[in-house]
């Protein structure tokens, strides 16, 4: 097994890059990217940061980019000088950016021009501490002309004019390194190197404090995983079209196969047409995506009859429960192309990265996210917090060296998610007899729609200042195309519903990301109330899912 023990990340980065200097590090867009160029340019950003901006260990720097190489070239230089990376949605609203970048103390923003542009004026009252990247920045020559040329022709037809950089904004290609180097902080591995923003147990929007070593320990553990030896995944991919502001994103598609030698191919937004032809130019041997996704592939004549499906080993998904009937239809869409390739579910939360249960080859139970990988432990227990008996529901609990430092200044929340070293998921389930783990339903309110996320008090808060609506709640529905998706019942002081229904919606546009736009509105005159006067959301729940049966 690799060991990572004591390393930063991007320790453990270089160390691949001094191992395999000309292996193949990140494939994007046709191009290549050496161990040797990856951490080349690492080190002038680096030195940009820490010399051009001042950036000091402890520093928080906000990213929020799709899967572009830029990315990970900013998350390891800021790691390399020992300051945090706060990792968010590159496409949320900007009351939500600029609450994330005062409640985190961000000193500087590495915004995508894209975001910026969806409000530009507001962003100009926080132009001094924002750095704006662009799509054609890491594009090859070819690519870049097409997409610049392209791009600003769309631009011209909307605005009337033809649009360069925005004037009052900084740009990172204007970056330049001063030469002078930079420090390398390995510290305290342990120590709190990334922010990510979750559910939290308990349901509420809250920032995760996670170490080199929680992702590294993970890291160790990826061919364990795979099932595959080191060498047997040199010079070949994993697809990484996950995001990088999500654990499982973050850390298997990315940080884990680039320290196991193992090229993380980057692909900013997911369509299957992209999919294919980066099979075709590159050797994808893995992949791990969302039940969406795959589904969308399936349906995808040119991938499923692929020759290079041949070229895969194994899938993994997450983020949503993966329905059995699907792993049914890939494996054996597979076997049919004559590859080995199965797709496995896994059992993870942001508050310890991501996966720390999964089926492998040698271990797997239909039905189940497989069971714990080595390191970690779990148990399954009741409202006081005493192990169950096998196959006996209770709250899934787990003991991982992948698991958080805390809420990000919240002692509080912490104290209650982690207890006598054990965190407490929020999640419901059992084990078996095997430690075969088993997931019945969520104990926490976080609706997973096409694998993103969604907090329904956050739009409940958001459309109870619609005015006129007195109260409101939201419940997940089914749906074919994303697998969930938010329904909100609504209780008015007057009743012009199609008047409120415009409102809300244009209200939720707005400030909410996509994924998190309510699907349904229904209008009633009341809600149920709990003992204690709240909305009563679970039932709420249970009659629409009585309904939709």
């Amino acid at each position: 097994m690799l060991d990572l023990s004591g390393k930063t990340l991007y320790e453990a980065l270089l160390d691949a890059s001094k191992d395999f200097p000309n292996g193949k590090a990140v494939f994007y867009q046709g191009k290549s990217i050496s161990f040797k160029s990856l951490i080349k340019r690492i080190d002038r950003m680096a030195d940009i940061l820490e010399n051009r901006l001042g950036v000091k260990k402890g520093d928080t720097i906000l990213i929020a980019q799709p899967n572009i190489p830029e990315t990970l070239v900013l998350f390891y230089a800021t790691n390399k000088i020992g300051a945090i990376s706060n990792l968010v949605h590159p496409f949320i609203p900007f009351n939500q950016m600029r609450n994330i970048i005062s409640r985190t103390n961000t000193k500087y923003a590495f915004l995508f021009e894209q975001r910026v542009a969806k409000e530009v004026e507001k962003y100009r009252d926080l132009s001094d501490k924002i750095f704006v990247t662009r799509i054609e920045d890491s594009l090859p020559l070819v690519k870049k002309v097409i997409y610049h040329t392209f791009y600003n022709m769309h631009i011209r037809r909307k605005l009337g004019k033809w649009r360069g950089k925005f004037k009052g904004f900084n740009y990172v290609k204007d970056l330049k390194p001063t030469g002078k180097g930079s420090s390398l902080v390995n510290g305290n591995e342990k120590e709190t190197a990334i922010l990510l923003h979750s559910g939290s147990t308990t349901g509420d929007p809250k920032t995760i404090c996670l170490s080199s070593w929680n992702m590294n320990f993970l890291s160790e553990r990826a061919c364990e995983m795979l099932a595959c030896k080191p060498e047997e995944i040199r010079g070949k991919g994993m697809l990484s079209v996950l995001p990088s502001f999500h654990g499982f994103g973050l850390c298997m598609t990315m940080h884990a196969p680039m320290v196991n030698r193992f090229a993380a191919v980057l692909m900013p937004k997911f369509k299957a047409k992209e999919v294919v032809k980066y099979m075709r130019q590159t050797n994808i041997a893995s992949i791990c995506g969302v039940p969406t996704m795959y589904e969308n592939l399936l349906s995808y004549d040119k991938f499923v009859n692929s020759k290079k499906l041949k070229n895969l080993h194994v899938c993994f998904c997450g983020g949503d429960t993966m329905p059995v009937e699907l792993k049914h239809r890939w494996d054996e869409t597979m076997k049919k192309a004559g590859s080995s390739c199965q797709i496995f579910e896994g059992y993870g939360l942001t508050e310890a990265v991501c996966v720390n249960a999964v089926n492998t080859f040698d271990n797997n139970r239909e039905g189940s996210f497989g069971k714990a990988i080595s390191g970690v432990t779990f148990r399954v227990v009741d409202q006081q917090g005493n192990e169950v008996k096998r196959g006996e529901i209770g709250e899934i609990t787990l003991k991982s060296e992948a698991m958080m430092n805390g809420y990000y200044k919240d002692e509080e929340n912490t104290k209650l998610a982690i207890k006598d070293g054990w965190l407490y998921t929020g999640d419901l389930g059992y084990m078996d007899e095997d430690d075969f783990i088993f997931f019945k339903q969520r104990k926490k309110r976080v609706v997973k729609v096409s694998g993103v996320g969604v907090f329904p008090t956050e739009v409940e808060r958001l459309v109870e200042t619609v005015p006129g609506v007195k109260a409101c709640c939201a419940v997940r529905i089914p749906d074919k195309r994303l697998q969930s998706a938010l329904k909100i019942f609504v209780v008015a002081s007057y009743f012009d519903e199609e008047g409120m229904k415009e409102q809300i919606m244009d209200t939720c546009r707005k400030y909410l990301i996509r994924w998190a736009l309510p699907k349904e509105i229904e209008f009633r005159k009341e809600l149920p109330l709990t003992q204690l006067g709240k909305v009563d959301f679970r039932k709420l729940q249970e009659e629409e899912d009585s309904k939709r049966k």
